[in-house]
């Protein structure tokens, strides 16, 4: 607990009487107030939380921060210029600025972003560092905190950088969606290094054009440290892009000889990944069991990253070999038939096209897919996803993803409009779509089932319902 004033330090433009309070928490769910706790009244595109200012009050709120221009200050209620730069702030007074006290790792980028940071947590564990990864895969090691964003909201990330602190990490790696820059989430945060993978087709949705989507992600690399660095893949034209716009850039390549670090070679096959990685008159002969070129660029990214940290060559080489599998990325399911079954998280055209063509490349086997489109999200990659998979499959299963408020039918109807024969099958429920894909798979094929990796819930209207790829798998070999 702190002194009000302390909390709303330099957020306040005016003189204004404060209640005298110990501030014992901050939210902008009305819900999770309690006594003693500020609230911060955000507009959504759901819900404008200026509604529930009384329902906050009721529960204890001892103050409401507003930016609403349907409200004025009054006893309680102190208007400010933007109440989501103002939330930043206070959670940095609140919490005594942890993002400062620990070194933070800021990796965006479509696809790629969990690869990336769980090779990196495993080049930093490898030296002893004591890292912890926030990202789509939850936080690792695991806390109390889970707030089912792969960036956490402003006062959950906060919580959870002051329990990095408490507990002794060096490093925090943090995955930073587009929604996250766009939505304030990590405001008042500066990192040591920011990291850019790639960007592909997704999340038209929000951001309507890939510009202001590529625009939202730029905005990373403005939020380095005085001394920070950024590390950024130039083979994506956008990456190049930032290249260009930000001169302390430090550029990773597989294509473009003198960039700051270059693979010079590199071999690829279905037992792994050689290469070797050049840098300042620097070598680095690294292997790795992980397979596929994409996993090479997530590789050689987390590497150049751990240089720019300090990390030796040693910690580098054993962290990339004991990283041998990506929990929910291109995930071999066991099973009692032994078949070649995969679970992938990747739900964008541009990741189905790495995963197929890497199966299609090491494996040389005829490759079925199961897929589908998840609800109230970018309509117009969903009949490039069919494309994508008919072209590399003999024969496909669409099945829902998460509907959340959508119809799936609706949802299925879109993505069909991208096939151009009749190779595929489509369902309306995911496991009896799973289960008629098990029962037709021949042992020559592959199985890749892509959207959930090993989530365990389905979305459907405001529910999370249990739901386990990897569950029904084992049950159908099993009976």
């Amino acid at each position: 607990m702190i002194e009000i004033d302390k909390v709303l330090n330099t957020i306040l433009n005016e003189s204004i009487e404060l209640p005298k309070v110990l501030v014992q928490g901050l939210t902008n769910n009305s819900s999770k107030v309690k006594k003693g706790y500020i609230f911060f009244a955000f507009k959504g595109e759901n819900n404008d939380g200026n509604d529930f200012i009384e329902d906050a009050f009721r529960n204890g709120a001892c103050l409401a921060i507003t930016d609403s221009d349907k409200l004025e200050s009054q006893k309680n209620v102190v208007k400010v210029e933007d109440v989501r730069t103002a939330a930043g702030i206070a959670c940095s007074n609140f919490y005594n600025f942890p993002q400062n006290k620990v070194k933070l790792i800021g990796i965006t980028g479509t696809n790629g972003k969990t690869s990336t940071s769980t090779i990196l947590k495993s080049i930093l564990d490898a030296e002893n560092e004591k890292t912890l990864q926030i990202g789509t895969s939850g936080i690792k090691p695991s806390l109390e905190i889970n707030s089912g964003l792969t960036t956490p909201d402003i006062f959950d990330l906060y919580e959870i950088l002051n329990h990095a602190v408490n507990y002794g990490f060096k490093n925090v790696v943090l995955e930073v969606s587009s929604h996250a820059l766009s939505q304030k989430r990590i405001e008042n945060i500066y990192f040591d290094i920011t990291a850019f993978t790639n960007l592909s087709l997704d999340h038209l949705d929000y951001h309507k054009t890939m510009e202001d989507y590529f625009l939202e992600k730029l905005k990373l690399f403005n939020l380095n440290k005085e001394n920070g660095s950024s590390v950024v893949m130039i083979d994506d034209e956008y990456g190049k892009r930032i290249s260009e716009i930000n001169s302390q850039t430090k550029c990773i390549s597989l294509e473009i000889k003198d960039a700051d670090y270059f693979c010079t070679t590199y071999g690829i096959s279905d037992s792994g990944i050689t290469g070797t990685l050049a840098w300042d008159s620097k070598t680095l002969d690294f292997q790795s069991k992980l397979i596929g070129s994409f996993n090479l660029e997530n590789l050689i990214l987390a590497a150049a990253i751990a240089v720019e940290l300090n990390a030796s060559k040693e910690s580098i080489l054993e962290g990339i070999k004991n990283c041998k599998n990506i929990n929910g990325r291109l995930h071999l399911v066991k099973n009692k038939s032994n078949q070649m079954i995969f679970l992938d998280y990747g739900h964008t055209p541009d990741a189905y096209l790495k995963v197929l063509k890497t199966l299609k490349e090491n494996y040389g086997r005829p490759l079925k897919v199961l897929f589908g489109a998840g609800g109230n999200r970018d309509k117009s990659k969903r009949p490039k996803m069919a494309e994508v998979v008919e072209k590399y499959s003999v024969e496909c299963y669409l099945a829902p993803d998460n509907p959340r408020f959508e119809d799936i039918v609706s949802i299925n109807e879109d993505v069909i409009n991208g096939f151009s024969k009749d190779s595929h099958h489509s369902f309306t429920d995911r496991k009896e779509a799973l289960e008629f894909a098990l029962t037709n798979l021949k042992p020559d094929e592959i199985l890749i089932i892509f959207g959930k990796g090993i989530e365990e819930y389905q979305e459907i209207n405001g529910t999370k319902h249990f739901y386990s790829d990897s569950n029904i798998i084992k049950e159908f070999y099993e009976n």
